[in-house]
């Protein structure tokens, strides 16, 4: 920081000087951030801090199986309600995953006959 200008320190005592000096100072003071509120804490905040994989199509059926069982784990312990589950999953999916999804997601699902 840069020393206080020399004509405001060196007449400390002179009336007409002081309210340039208590501006300079004031300028000085390091500014605090003000706080905002506390916002509700997200379920989606509260996933991405968990770090979770993506998903992106491999056909390794152990690289699935990991990437279900780590949303699964993370799901419970964030506690994402069942009905949120679906669309929170999908959004951790990318490339061939994703696109498989897009495809699918408006398709009615049709009980199978045989």
């Amino acid at each position: 920081m840069p020393p206080i200008p020399f004509e405001l320190s060196n007449n400390i005592k002179d009336p007409n000087n002081s309210q340039a000096l208590v501006a300079e100072l004031i300028k000085r003071i390091p500014q605090v951030p003000i706080e905002t509120p506390h916002k509700e804490d997200k379920t989606t905040d509260r996933i991405a801090r968990c770090n979770p994989k993506v998903y992106g199509g491999s056909y390794n059926l152990v690289v699935l199986e990991e990437w279900i069982r780590g949303m699964e784990k993370i799901s419970t312990v964030v506690e994402v309600l069942q009905e949120n589950k679906v669309n929170i999953g999908t959004y951790y999916l990318t490339s061939e995953a994703d696109i498989w999804w897009n495809t699918v997601k408006d398709k009615p699902v049709l009980p199978e006959f045989t």
